[in-house]
């Protein structure tokens, strides 16, 4: 029995100029004489990706098969003497292979990229149960991106697929720690991400971001500056006090704090009557505690002020973009219209989705977004998106 197995195999995506790397092929990424040609096929494929500083990164691809059986056993003993005999043969074409997938990469990226130092070794090993493990190992120059001391991984694997006998795992040296990572991983560990199969991973992802840990280390770090985030929107909500409720005669009323009496400025009339429309416009202003950018505080015509898009955070802008679209939109347009990365798009609208806050579904290679209240009914079948970026 012949089973697929996963090499990154590169296609160009006709008309776009775009890489989709990792098509699973059968019998792809073995060299003459491995496994297809021996009547054994791996159980598992692991691919670690080891990053160094300088964006390099060390590859190891082990195709592994389980050595249940005495013919399991005989095949994988006769693969490893080919191998150790005539290794030249396997590491020409796996080379090769990876050679063409860096050279797409290094045309959609823009760095110079190049597969060099390829090794290959066929061992036993006990995991516990008895496994013949093939591995490739090679060195990837500019895998990563590197930006002010970070390591941004994935844009030369993107759309990687990872059949359901595949892992993937992405680790990093001491020193460094993980920003953010998208979709969320398998397993999260001190020093690597694990992806396990099957992951059809869309445009934009794998992501990870990889920082030094004292990066944020500084006479302002990040830290600070929300904390003083923090403190300017208390200070400015301190500001807008509500109004002091009117008597029981409802024919006075008095601004409990100065600042409060500038903004009844002209809704008192002469006699100490309150105005009615003023008295309108500051129980609205009193429903909505005082906060800035509230729904319920509106200007003297009834209209909203306009929200400071600044005091929002990353989960709000998110749901107030997709309010403004109808209650759906694609993720991509919310990545393009709020100007963020695909992975910090990814990250934010998860933690959105794992709240309840947002829902999604999957529309051919999209990733589409919608309000739990959204009634897609009166529109026609919500998989027919019909968003302008479709065309």
């Amino acid at each position: 029995m012949q089973r697929t197995v996963l090499l990154l195999v590169v296609v160009l995506a006709a008309g776009a100029g775009l890489v989709s790397v990792g098509a699973a092929q059968s019998g792809a990424g073995l060299p003459p004489g491995g496994f297809d040609q021996m009547d054994v096929s791996p159980d598992d494929v692991l691919i670690e990706v080891d990053l160094e500083p300088d964006g390099d990164a060390v590859w190891e691809t082990q195709y592994r098969i389980r050595l249940a059986s005495d013919d399991e056993r005989q095949a994988f003993e006769e693969l490893r003497a080919d191998v150790e005999s005539n290794p030249d043969a396997y590491i020409t074409r796996f080379g090769d292979r990876m050679r063409t997938t860096a050279t797409a990469a290094e045309n959609a990226t823009g760095r110079e990229m190049n597969v060099t130092n390829v090794t290959v070794t066929a061992e036993r090993r006990e995991l516990p149960q008895s496994y013949g493990v093939l591995t490739y190992r090679f060195e990837w120059s500019n895998f990563a991106a590197v930006e002010d001391d970070r390591l941004l991984v994935g844009d030369a694997i993107d759309a990687l697929f990872l059949d359901e006998s595949t892992s993937l795992i992405v680790s990093w040296d001491d020193g460094y720690r993980l920003g953010e990572a998208s979709p969320s991983p398998t397993e999260t560990r001190d020093d690597a991400v694990v992806w396990e199969g099957p992951v059809d991973f869309t445009e934009g992802e794998p992501r990870v971001t990889v920082e030094p840990e004292g990066l944020a280390a500084g006479p302002l770090p990040l830290v600070a500056l929300g904390v003083l985030a923090a403190a300017v929107v208390a200070a400015i909500g301190y500001r807008r006090r509500p109004w002091r409720a009117l008597d029981a005669g409802g024919t006075t009323a008095e601004a409990t704090e100065a600042d409060a009496a500038g903004g009844a400025e002209g809704a008192v009339d002469g006699d100490g009557t309150i105005d009615a429309g003023a008295t309108a416009a500051a129980s609205g202003s009193d429903a909505g505690d005082g906060e800035p950018g509230s729904d319920a505080e509106e200007d003297a015509d009834g209209t909203a002020p306009p929200v400071d898009e600044d005091l929002l955070s990353n989960e709000e802008q998110v749901i107030r973009l997709v309010e403004a679209n109808g209650g759906r939109m694609k993720q991509k347009r919310v990545a393009e219209e709020l100007d963020w990365t695909a992975a910090k798009t990814s990250q934010v609208v998860t933690g959105l989705r794992d709240e309840g806050d947002l829902d999604g579904f999957r529309l051919g290679r999209e990733n589409v977004l919608s309000l739990p209240e959204y009634d897609a009914a009166g529109e026609g079948d919500a998989a027919g998106d019909t968003d302008e970026d479709d065309e």
